[in-house]
This record gives C-alpha cells, structure tokens and sequence, in this order.
C-alpha cells in the first residue's frame, strides 16, 4: 500500500523521508508499504534558538493559525496543562478561542491534499507525524463528509499517526470524543511514546478512533519517530496489521 505522508509543524519533504527511512527498508523485504512525502503549503521560520533542531530549511507548516508568538498552538505546547484527562488537556491548551476557529487555510490545505490524490491514484494511506497528523485526521473526516454530500468514493482506506493532535472536522469544531460522537471509522495505528510530553494529544486522538479498528503501538520514547533496533521490526509488523484490517473493510 501507498502512504500520503505529513511532516510535523516545522519540517519538509527532507526530514520526514530521513524519519521514515528505516521503516521504508523495513518494507523492502515485502512492499508492504511505500510513502510519498509533500512539503505543506506555509513557508516559516523556526523559532530563535532550535534552527539546529529542525534542520535544514526551507521549513513549513500546514496550519496557518496567525503566527501570532503569544497565541500560537506551538508556543502553548511549551507549557503543557494538566487535567483530569487527555480532553482536558487539549481544551486547555486551545484556550478561550478554541484553536478550532483558528485554522485559517484549512480548505487550501483539504484541496492540496485532494490534488496530491489525485495526482497519486495509487495511494490509499495516510501517514502524519505530530502536526501533519492531527491534518491527516481531519482530512480524514473531510473525505468522508464529501462523500457523503457528492457521492465522490473514498480514497484513504487506513490511516498510520505518529504522536499527533485530535482532527479538526469539516465543520471547523475541535473533535474531542467526551464532547462528540463523530469519530474516525477507518483503521488506524496510533504510535506513541511512554515519555512524550504531548503524550495527551496523541490519546485525544486515538479516542476519536474506531476502537475496533483503532490500534495503539508505544515506542517507550519521546516525541519522535522510531529510527532503530527491534522496535522498527514491530512497528513494521504492526504496519502490515493495519493494511490488513483495511483489506478486510473494503
């Protein structure tokens, strides 16, 4: 199967192919899996200080919520809130405004990523990495909303996040499942890290999440993508579940 693949906020076509390559040499073995990786849409700059950490430029993000230093999602999740859940959480962190309402190109972005489809007939997966995930999520929604207003067939059948945030739906409300009973119907692999510290966005959206498709892989790190070791043969394993399940749902 083919992936879409998202960057996280602050990265490029370059990073997300070097994050994912041990995974891809995982799939030599059987072309299980391949991934087509796109640049999102907003050119940025990485905050003073942590140029090093994302790496060689041009940098982009695929949210344009104002850029605004003081609001900005990515300057809140400095600081991360504490609650009595991982909803909690999140609606902490969107604050007064609800980051919702703050998405300010969402259908730019839906309609880049309708056009990389259709560019690519052969995908039929989503990959998305922090950021580039909680869009994949709400892509998700978005192609389902469109099919069922015009008929236009699905095209993502399974769905692999890295970390990520809960989706935004197609009617630009922050998706959070102790609030709402919209819910994202494919199958999905959620991997995660015991020690990550935006550990609650990335369980927020795995509760929005079919649960019986819906399948939870902990890497025991950080913020990241596994790059080594035993661990790239599981998840790799656990790739080739998730392929299967959507097979199984066709």
């Amino acid at each position: 199967m083919r992936f879409l693949c998202l960057h996280g906020a602050i990265g490029n076509i370059d990073n997300i192919t070097i994050q994912l390559s041990p995974l891809q040499k995982e799939f030599e073995k059987d072309h299980a899996a391949s991934f087509y990786c796109v640049n999102a849409p907003v050119e940025v700059t990485p905050p003073e200080g942590f140029g090093e950490y994302f790496g060689v430029g041009p940098h982009y993000r695929w949210i344009n919520d104002g850029g605004v230093a003081e609001h900005s999602m990515l300057t809140r999740v400095r600081k991360i809130p504490e609650g009595q859940n991982s909803e909690d959480v999140m609606r902490a962190l969107a604050g007064e405004d609800r980051a919702d309402r703050s998405w300010n190109n969402k259908p730019d972005v839906m309609d880049y990523l309708y056009d990389q489809l259709e560019k690519n007939p052969d995908i039929e997966g989503i990959v998305g990495y922090s950021e580039g995930a909680s869009v994949a999520a709400s892509f998700i929604m978005d192609e389902e909303k469109r099919c069922q207003d015009t008929g236009r067939a699905r095209r993502i059948k399974c769905a692999l996040f890295f970390t990520g945030w809960p989706p935004i739906s197609p009617d630009n409300k922050l998706i959070l499942a102790d609030e709402d009973e919209r819910m994202i119907d494919i199958p999905t692999l959620h991997v995660v890290g015991a020690n990550d510290p935006y550990r609650h966005g990335a369980e927020a959206l795995y509760n929005v999440c079919d649960p019986d498709t819906a399948a939870m892989f902990d890497t025991g790190k950080g913020h990241t993508i596994p790059r080594s070791g035993l661990v790239i043969t599981e998840l790799g394993n656990e790739v080739r579940e998730l392929i299967e399940r959507a097979r199984v749902d066709e």
